[in-house]
């Protein structure tokens, strides 16, 4: 098990507001070789675990989580376990289990339709990062735990629906209110896949849980999206995965940076 005793400032939200904790990594969350038979704590945990594996094709390198008292009142910890670069899929990908222990609320999305009601989210970051479990040895070089950051939005944007009581699906996007290179995330298909089954796990013949990819966004993009009105969410999506007049994927920008 390894322990960062750096600081890490994790943005939640409570009441409508977004608070930045600025908290010590070292008691705050365990970075660990996953032993993924003792850590499922339900059927469903273990079906999203298998899901991941078999679509990769891989185990996890490790996984981390929050420790509970760091977590919003009756919320369960998120794991994100996670998968290192391959031949075939060449980026690292973080992914949640236990976000979709919340039952978000309906959400109508138009044209009868209705927005799923369980969501697990996944994090594609570019092979040039290092992302790695961090010993206490290697806590004070910024190059090994730098990449906690994009975590910590993969985790707020997860913990979003719990403490605002709120849907979330694709398109959407949340404002952190951050400083600094990112200001939020915006959901996505992750099209980077050459196959469009990782978005759904089924739990059942009939019901599945949403897999949607976390992107994070600078307050410059944002305030475009937001300056093009109804067109802005279209726009958005089609900065990162850009389509022709078929619906063709002609080019991406797929990949988490620091």
């Amino acid at each position: 098990m390894f322990f960062a005793p750096q600081r890490l400032t994790l943005p939640l939200f409570h009441g409508g507001k977004r608070w930045n904790i600025h908290l010590k990594i070292k008691g705050i969350y365990a970075m660990m070789i996953p032993n993924h038979e003792a850590d499922m704590e339900s059927k469903r945990h273990q079906k999203l675990y298998e899901h991941y594996t078999n679509y990769f094709g891989q185990e996890p390198k490790f996984s981390l989580k929050l420790k509970k008292n760091v977590l919003p009142e009756g919320m369960k910890p998120i794991t994100t376990y996670v998968f290192e670069p391959t031949d075939e899929m060449p980026f690292w990908k973080l992914c949640t289990i236990g976000a979709s222990d919340f039952l978000m609320p309906e959400r109508e999305i138009g044209w009868g339709r209705k927005a799923n009601r369980r969501n697990e989210y996944m994090m594609l970051i570019s092979p040039d990062v290092n992302v790695c479990p961090v010993s206490d040895d290697e806590a004070q070089n910024p190059s090994a735990t730098n990449w906690l950051f994009l975590n910590s939005l993969l985790w707020s944007t997860a913990q979003y629906p719990y403490v605002e009581n709120d849907n979330i699906t694709v398109s959407d996007t949340i404002d952190m209110g951050l400083d600094g290179k990112y200001c939020g995330t915006v959901l996505l298909l992750p099209e980077a896949f050459k196959s469009p089954k990782i978005v759904k796990c089924y739990i059942s013949e009939h019901k599945y849980i949403s897999i949607f990819q976390v992107m994070p966004i600078t307050r410059e993009l944002l305030s475009k999206k937001l300056k093009k009105g109804t067109n802005g969410v279209y726009w958005l999506m089609e900065y990162f995965y850009t389509h022709d007049d078929d619906y063709h994927l002609t080019a991406s920008k797929p990949f988490a940076t620091l």
